[in-house]
């Protein structure tokens, strides 16, 4: 494949990837509104969010070790149609079940998207310079939540919530078009260039039977099951800490709305610059050390809270936290990206999804607890812990380029 033609391929997948970034992260702030709207709790509006995430797990699951057969931008061209879709219901919605509908299906499209993007970055860069490309990826999640989000809620604001559902609708459309098959690199196996473009039913359920028992392997393997197990604790790292942060800003520092924004935009553009530079310094130093580095240094940081005594120290403590946390996003997902074979890596980054979506949900609920009886602090510490324990973790995992593949 020519440098351009990768390039070009690389800008779509970035642009996919931050369009259902961006749909995934635009319901926060407009949460309140959709519950107002719809007449339900906030609560009950939480539940959107939950049929979201559970849709994109269980389908990723299956997206995975398809698109190892037959290809990713089928898949990805085919999320692209169905967010499409979850736009135009969302758009039109007028009850509260119409509106959970339609996050289902965006969940599909956004399990298929996280799942299939990561794999074909990978298959598009050698691990030796993997960590660049996926410091991009890194960076592209931050500037959803800096820049994609805050500009839905303002969106939000003026002409309504509706009208951002429109946009995302009209701007995958407009990926659809963009996401032709003749853009697939062929950077897969023989195997795969001799297989038909469409699977049938039949083959379509034996891939899947096959992949039922080498996800039993995944858990098995020392490796893989490494691997799973440091996805779990960089996800357990940051939904905590993310989750509870504005509650702490409010009722330790008294902070507004608006200043609790312009927190959440500094320590985002911390974490962007973060990102590239993570990704940068991992194919110099390596992936491994450089998740176990940055990963002591975020816990270095966060055993610090309660030294954050006022607004300078919160912005201070939120901007390093952030630069470090992201430091690591690029090598851990390349990193990753190379425990499994090339010809399951969609299937194993589909699990990893999965596995981290399960942390996510667990260390949200242990850190509310923690923070109801204990404090903000000790939300932090209990990030700590887990980067630290993400730090041995890396360690522990053989260089992809040397471990033993039986």
């Amino acid at each position: 494949m020519t440098a351009p033609s990768r390039i070009g391929l690389f800008i779509l997948l970035l642009a996919i990837f931050l369009l259902g970034l961006t749909d995934a992260q635009i319901i926060a702030p407009i949460l309140p509104k959709l519950a107002e709207d719809f007449s339900v709790s906030t609560a009950v509006m939480g539940t959107a969010v939950s049929a979201y995430a559970i849709a994109a797990a269980v389908w990723a699951l299956v997206v995975g070790p398809l698109s190892d057969r037959i290809g990713r931008l089928i898949f990805l061209r085919a999320a692209a149609v169905v967010f499409t879709g979850a736009a135009a219901v969302a758009y039109f919605a007028m009850h509260f079940e119409h509106y959970v509908a339609a996050r289902v299906l965006a969940g599909l499209a956004g399990g298929t998207i996280s799942a299939c993007v990561i794999a074909q970055v990978a298959d598009l860069f050698d691990y030796s310079a993997r960590g660049r490309a996926m410091g991009w990826l890194g960076a592209i999640y931050f500037i959803a939540a800096v820049i994609a989000v805050p500009l839905g809620a303002w969106i939000t604001a003026v002409w309504g919530w509706r009208t951002v559902y429109l946009l995302l609708g009209v701007l995958a459309l407009m990926l659809v078009a963009l996401i032709r098959p003749a853009l697939l690199p062929k950077v897969r196996s023989n195997e795969q260039q001799n297989n038909s473009v469409a699977l049938s039913a039949q083959h379509a359920v034996k891939t899947l039977r096959q992949q039922a028992q080498n996800y039993s392997r995944y858990l098995v393997q020392k490796t893989t099951r490494h691997g799973l197990m440091l996805a779990v604790m960089v996800s357990a790292t940051v939904a905590g800490m993310v989750t509870y942060l504005g509650a702490w800003l409010t009722s330790v520092f008294g902070m507004s709305v608006a200043m609790i924004g312009l927190v959440f935009m500094v320590t985002g553009g911390a974490s962007v610059a973060g990102a590239f530079g993570g990704g940068w310094l991992a194919d110099r130093l390596g992936k491994r050390r450089m998740i176990a580095l940055s990963s002591i240094i975020l816990a270095a940081i966060l055993f610090l809270v309660n030294a954050v005594q006022n607004h300078t120290g919160v912005f201070f403590f939120c901007a390093t936290g952030g630069l470090a946390m992201a430091l690591r996003e690029g090598p851990f997902q390349a990193l990753i990206s190379e425990l499994a074979p090339a010809s399951e890596r969609g299937a194993y980054i589909a699990l990893r999804n999965a596995t981290s979506q399960l942390a996510i949900a667990a260390a949200v609920a242990l850190s509310g607890l923690l923070f109801e009886r204990f404090g903000f602090h000790a939300v932090a510490y209990f990030a700590a812990i887990c980067s630290v324990a993400a730090s041995g973790l890396a360690l522990w995992i053989p260089e992809p380029s040397r471990r033993d593949e039986n």
